[in-house]
């Protein structure tokens, strides 16, 4: 691990930790700061998940998660750098330091151009559209099928000027080609795999890969089981196996890791939380896979669109 960058884009740690009443430095839950500094470096999107029980007051919640991931890489500033632009985790990897990211997980508290700015304000860098359900920006992956409101179109192109990601994970297959007939910067689907190999909601399926490498956009691979397997259980190999389906379809420069940790009830055998994501990219190293390409997937592929899109 001690050779090892990884760029994760996305988990739910934030939300589970602030509701539980735990850190982020060290806890019970499938991610620290701590087990993430075992690595030679590590960029954490953190997301600021509203769950449908907080749908009364969707901004509200969106914002007490981001106050406490602001309060959280600030006490621990010793070790953790808060990024904003490409540019800070050149600083962080400079200082020994952990970078950090906001993203937003789902759109309901986006009711205005206003409060997407105010989002932004705050250090969000990218925005997951919609959650499973349709919203005001667009349809959702187990929604009516709808696509990209007229609301949503504003939001999508007020983010690429302002620098901020647009993620397709949990879109409906109509909003998502909506976003990519709109979008002017490549866009991330930072938790999602293959349907062909895993025919779930949530996965992409080969044509919508195909559209996300011709926009240079980045796929990060979901440890959820349910989402690897037609079954509850998986490993490491199923992985793998979604790895070398993206391949074969060309994304090289596609390919990143979206673990979704403390967002999935259990994950695939061989991986018990952060610190053994390191396994993934040892079988990929065994299998023969060169070094220049595991880099890519653990982490290059990220940065480059990071430095597109921010």
């Amino acid at each position: 691990m001690e050779n090892l960058t990884v760029c994760d884009t996305h988990c739910d740690t934030a939300s589970e930790a602030l509701d539980r009443g735990e850190e982020l430095f060290k806890n019970s839950l499938m991610l620290d700061f701590e087990r993430m500094k075992k690595y030679k470096g590590y960029t954490q999107f953190f997301a600021a998940f509203t769950a449908p029980e907080y749908y009364d007051k969707p901004f509200e919640r969106c914002s007490a998660i981001i106050k406490y991931i602001l309060s959280q890489t600030e006490k621990n500033s010793d070790i953790v750098k808060l990024c904003k632009c490409f540019e800070d985790i050149k600083l962080a990897e400079q200082e020994n330091k952990l970078s950090v990211f906001i993203s937003a997980e789902g759109g309901e508290g986006v009711k205005s151009i206003e409060a997407l700015e105010r989002l932004y304000a705050m250090g969000v860098r990218m925005l997951t559209l919609t959650w499973n359900n349709d919203n005001i920006l667009g349809g959702g992956a187990f929604g009516d099928g709808g696509g990209l409101t007229a609301f949503g179109k504003e939001v999508v192109k007020k983010m690429n000027r302002l620098g901020m990601i647009v993620d397709v994970s949990h879109a409906s297959e109509k909003t998502f080609y909506d976003i990519l007939s709109i979008t002017d910067k490549p866009v991330v689907a930072s938790h999602s795999n293959v349907y062909e190999l895993c025919p779930h909601p949530r996965n992409l399926k080969k044509e919508q890969i195909k559209e996300l490498i011709n926009i240079g956009g980045v796929i990060g691979i979901n440890f959820y089981p349910e989402f690897l397997a037609a079954s509850r259980t998986a490993d490491i190999g199923d992985i793998i196996r979604h790895i070398e389906y993206f391949l074969s379809l060309g994304a090289e420069d596609n390919i990143g890791i979206g673990s979704d940790f403390d967002g999935v009830d259990r994950l695939p055998e061989g991986i018990r939380d952060v610190s053994d994501t390191y396994n993934i990219f040892k079988e990929l190293s065994q299998k023969g896979f060169s070094d220049n390409l595991i880099q890519k997937i653990a982490y290059k592929n990220i940065y480059r669109l990071l430095s597109i899109c921010l």
